[in-house]
């Protein structure tokens, strides 16, 4: 088995979140070869601010793995070539587990959704409002209007009464549409139980990371539930589950296979988190087609709650000609075709 690693660095439109603005996307390809024609792709996009280590580090790592002859061809075998990658470097390990998935089930004939299930049915997708401007965030709301997105996603947790505004706007254009919230950790702890209050009025589905997951778990009640993402990610991150799972305010996880490790970690996790009867949510970090294409098998095996894999900044110009067709804006297809499904059209 040959690997070869290819780097790609593209400009996006600017978005952010409370925290962050991001203007560039970086993401490190990963090509295993049988030598016989079969081929695996995998995809190491970390993003700033949010993943512990960068595309150089990723890419380093995953030039120091010691590939096997063959292409492994079981969930253990692989396992073991994935468990050389520092468990620190998640997006590196999701790379590799990807490209060896998708190489695996590309020599079966099979797509990818096939290791973890035997039949999938159609899901819907939440659509992301992107954008850094008032003016960015109205006309991303007005193409979900006009896409008949059912589930829709809001970033907030900006200074001054910026959300207000924003959620009245999304409110009006979308009355009726599941609003999911993020927060990404950006609420102010002390007014945290006034803040709920009044998102309240928006009959949010969730808000995600509103605050730390002390400050999360030590208040007395919630008017709406929560969910836990980022604080899911690193060393302690099976930790904070625990405590998440403990939780009577959180009913909701959403899983990141590219900050967390991998599609397998995520299928485990996503096992804990349902059999605490918790909701489980899929996700991604902005990166391009071949990262959201493995997250999107995942999501179909899973089945239950449209998964965050919306169009996104980053998806294009990240994908150097590579598409998913059965993903639509607002809804997942499920592909027949081996492996992970991906298309190149140029």
């Amino acid at each position: 088995m040959e690997a070869e690693l290819q780097t790609l660095h593209a400009s996006i439109p600017t978005t952010a979140n409370a925290r962050q603005r991001w203007r560039a996307r970086s993401s490190v390809r990963l090509l295993l070869s049988d030598g016989r024609g079969g081929i695996g792709i995998g995809e190491a996009a970390p993003l700033a601010g949010m993943s512990p280590e960068s595309a150089a580090e990723a890419r380093e790592a995953l030039s120091k793995v010691a590939w096997p002859t063959r292409a492994p061809r079981s969930l253990r075998s692989i396992a073991r070539v994935v468990g050389q990658i520092d468990p620190r470097l998640p997006s590196a390990r999701f790379a590799a587990e990807t490209a060896l998935l998708s190489l695996w089930t590309s020599q079966l004939g099979v797509p990818l959704w096939t290791i973890w299930a035997d039949r999938v049915e159609s899901l819907p997708v939440a659509v992301t409002l992107w954008g850094s401007s008032e003016g960015d965030l109205v006309e991303s709301a007005r193409e979900a209007v006009a896409l008949g997105a059912d589930v829709v996603k809001v970033k907030i947790g900006r200074p001054g009464a910026f959300d207000g505004w924003l959620l009245d706007t999304v409110r009006s254009l979308l009355p009726d549409a599941e609003l999911r919230l993020d927060a990404n950790g950006a609420l102010e702890p002390a007014e945290l139980p006034a803040r709920l209050e009044a998102l309240h009025v928006y009959r949010p589905r969730f808000l995600e990371e509103p605050a730390p997951l002390d400050v999360v778990t030590s208040l007395d009640a919630v008017p709406f539930p929560l969910a836990v993402d980022e604080s899911l990610a690193g060393p302690r991150g099976h930790v904070a589950l625990g405590r998440s799972l403990r939780c009577a305010h959180i009913d909701t996880v959403v899983l990141k296979p590219s900050l967390l490790g991998g599609l397998g970690r995520c299928a485990t996790l996503a096992a804990r988190a349902r059999a605490a009867g918790r909701r489980v949510v899929l996700s991604h970090l902005m990166e391009g087609p071949i990262a959201r294409a493995a997250i999107a098998h995942l999501a179909l095996a899973l089945g239950g709650e449209a998964p965050g894999l919306g169009e996104h900044p980053g998806l294009l110009p990240l994908s150097d000609g590579l598409c998913t067709p059965w993903i639509e804006p607002t809804y997942i297809d499920p592909p027949e075709l081996p492996g992970l499904g991906l298309e190149l059209r140029f």
